[in-house]
């Protein structure tokens, strides 16, 4: 493997991970080191976010730039710096301009080396399957963030709350105060960071040392804010010495006391140069000062797992409601047997989400690309909740008995439509990519494998049942052949353009950018700007008639939601060709016909669309009737049926789902040859059809 196949051939090839690494602590210890991790932090960590529009103001080749560095890297600097015995890397500033270059090479070489490990190796036929371990550490330590900063504070503030008497024993301090001064420290350098931005707007040229100081905070202000006993719990936490510390970090794949204790210090002063992973800290590191107390470790797992299962359910009912959301639900075939659980269960018309919650992070091991600490990792993270939530959609499909935790039975429809959701507590990284290349799974369901922070995410995007229900179908649908680094990636896309594959194509790849949808609204919240949410592509959509409906049915019953979902699926051609029935059909009734109706295949089943001058117990039946010919003629399992009275303004007038299996019945088809003389059916051959069809059947 060459570096020609990387892309660049100018590059020299990368040398051992090793001698990188002993490189780069060379570099992190030379002198002013501390004023040049400054200065790169505002070269890439600077997010500008206009208040006024409320919006990241960054511009797009900034925004996505693949030069910046990530946060493990910039990390890896800082976990280097601290271990140096001299004073020199922060006592001096160093007036040269060549660190952040040498930095930048030298990670570079980095990434190269961790990206040639993970290819195929085409000079060795035994040999071409690429290593599995060696993929997954370059995807998991390059892999995007998840989680946004305000949601790290929200779910922190829960996530400690029954271990309020063992952190105020062990820590000095609960979870709130944690949050509380992490939040005061971002606030304070956001200020100072802020008038060094305004005095670059005037003219002024700041030096490294200007650059370092906004990003200091006086232990005293900290002191005089929470008081000492407090302050000082905090800094004992997460504040890592300048100097003599951090001596085990000797691979980038091996513990960083930096990481967890990300403020420096530096004698009356804390360095704080990483907000975001000063939240992620507050929110991930009490867990394993619990884990070390093996008299406490398992009391923690059960909060940790209650506080999980609470969260998401919560973020659940927030778009379905209370009374659609139910918590540990069982089938139990007999009083003495369980065949399944279920964390959280939504039941929604015909629709159910099965939900596994489970707080399983990457070891250090797995990180470090060790195949067999990845598979258990994975195994227990995501492969094995997405196999009890498969399992248990496949029970409720098969017609077993659910019972809520207060005894309630839960029956759904035969035609129930099941998706199977993995739900974590804490970033996974690389999750999405190592989902489409290690998950054992069926080919009939996809799952969604999201953390609380995407689920919060999209709960808040996609506010209401109908919008998060076709998410999730298209994101199962596209799950195989559509590939990304985040979550958010698919996301952003499904709110620009539809998250959709032509059929003509096998594979696709969405790059960043995609999210930039997301994180303008997200990112604002993060320094307590409130933003508009963005109206999706099917909100956007402007088509006679097609428009009216869909806001019609979005609010209508639950047992509805199926046809609409169906629709949606449709493309817009489709869409614009099936307004135009619509209208054809009114006008005809506008005209003098008492009724006239279309029926059209779905994708899981039909509809029959009926326009009469008025409504009433005859043009129902007439309405049900034509329904349920054409459900039984093609042999659907689900059929729906609208009705319009062109007399009111409303797009639906009354609806039906016809949902039961189809079979073979004797007066069905009487009923339908009955109903072909009565009214006169026929197909038509006529293209409105979803998406991913070429060709098919209109039936009048």
């Amino acid at each position: 493997m060459t570096n020609m196949e990387l892309g660049n051939p100018g590059r020299p090839k990368a040398r051992s991970l090793e001698n990188i690494f002993d490189d780069l602590r060379v570099l992190a210890q030379s002198p002013g080191t501390l004023h040049d991790i400054s200065a790169i932090m505002y070269r890439d960590w600077i997010v500008a976010i206009d208040l006024r529009e409320a919006k990241v103001a960054d511009d797009p080749e900034k925004r996505w730039s693949t030069t910046k560095l990530n946060s493990n890297e910039f990390m890896l600097l800082l976990g280097l710096m601290v271990q140096s015995a001299s004073d020199c890397t922060y006592s001096i500033v160093n007036t040269d301009i060549d660190f952040a270059d040498k930095a930048d090479r030298l990670l570079r070489e980095f990434h190269d080396r961790l990206t040639l490990d993970s290819m195929p190796d085409f000079s060795d036929p035994g040999k071409i399957e690429r290593a599995l371990g060696a993929a997954a550490r370059e995807a998991i330590y390059y892999g995007a963030d998840s989680f946004f900063l305000h949601q790290l504070e929200r779910f922190a503030r829960d996530r400690y709350r029954d271990d309020f008497e063992w952190l105020i024993r062990n820590a000095g301090l609960s979870a709130r105060p944690m949050v509380e001064i992490a939040r005061f420290i971002m606030e304070h350098t956001s200020r100072q960071m802020s008038a060094i931005n305004a005095r670059k707007e005037d003219g002024t040229v700041p030096t490294k040392a200007d650059l370092t100081d906004s990003l200091l905070i006086a232990k005293a202000e900290l002191i005089k804010k929470f008081g000492a006993s407090k302050a000082k719990a905090f800094m004992a936490k997460f504040a890592t010495p300048v100097t003599n510390a951090n001596a085990n970090f000797t691979s980038a794949f091996v513990v960083n006391q930096a990481n967890l204790a990300p403020l420096i210090d530096i004698g009356e002063h804390l360095y704080a140069p990483n907000a975001y992973r000063l939240a992620e800290s507050v929110y991930e590191s009490p867990t394993y000062w619990m884990i070390a107390d093996k008299t406490y470790v398992d009391i923690a797992a059960k909060h940790r797992g209650a506080f999980l299962e609470k969260a998401a359910a919560d973020l659940f009912r927030s778009v379905f409601r209370t009374a659609n959301v139910y918590e540990n639900v069982t089938i139990q075939p007999s009083k003495k047997k369980t065949a399944g659980e279920a964390d959280a269960l939504i039941v929604y018309g015909e629709f159910v989400i099965v939900v596994q919650a489970k707080s399983k992070r990457v070891t250090l091991t797995a990180r470090a690309g060790d195949e067999e600490a990845l598979n258990k990792d994975f195994e227990g993270a995501i492969q094995a909740p997405y196999r009890q939530a498969y399992e248990f959609a496949e029970l409720v499909q098969a017609g077993a008995e659910c019972k809520t935790k207060d005894g309630k039975a839960l029956i759904f429809p035969p035609t129930v439509r099941v998706f199977p959701a993995v739900i974590l507590s804490d970033a996974f990284p690389a999750a999405t990519f190592l989902s489409n290349i290690m998950l054992k799974r069926s080919d009939r369901i996809a799952p969604v494998i999201w953390d609380l922070g995407v689920l919060d995410c999209v709960a808040r995007m996609l506010p209401t049942p109908i919008e998060f229900l076709y998410y999730l179908k298209c994101r199962s649908d596209v799950f195989d052949k559509m590939h990304s680094d985040s979550e958010y990636n698919f996301l952003g896309y499904h709110l620009k353009y539809k998250l959709a594959m032509d059929p003509e194509y096998d594979f696709m790849h969405l790059e960043k950018d995609f999210a930039e949808i997301v994180e303008d609204f997200m990112m604002p919240r993060d320094v307590g700007v409130k933003t508009v949410r963005p109206v999706s592509i099917l909100e956007r959509l402007d088509i006679p008639v097609i428009s009216e409906l869909f806001k019609s049915l979005k609010t209508a019953p639950p047992e509805l939601a199926s046809v609409v979902i169906d629709l949606y699926d449709f493309s817009y051609g489709s869409l614009t060709d099936l307004s135009k029935t619509v209208l054809a059909i009114r006008e005809e009734v506008a005209a003098g016909k008492e009724m006239k109706s279309f029926s059209i295949l779905t994708e899981t089943g039909g509809l029959t669309y009926l326009a009469c001058r008025t409504l009433n117990d005859k043009i129902w039946l007439a309405a049900e009737a034509i329904g349920q010919k054409h459900k039984y003629d093609s042999k659907r399992d689900r059929w729906y049926v609208i009705v319009d009275d062109i007399s009111t303004s409303a797009p639906v007038d009354a609806a039906l789902p016809l949902v039961e299996k189809w079979h073979e019945d004797a007066d069905l088809a009487e009923n339908s040859r009955k109903v072909d003389e009565l009214f006169k059916t026929k197909w038509q051959p006529r293209a409105i059809l979803p998406r991913h069809q070429k060709n098919g059947p209109k039936l009048t």
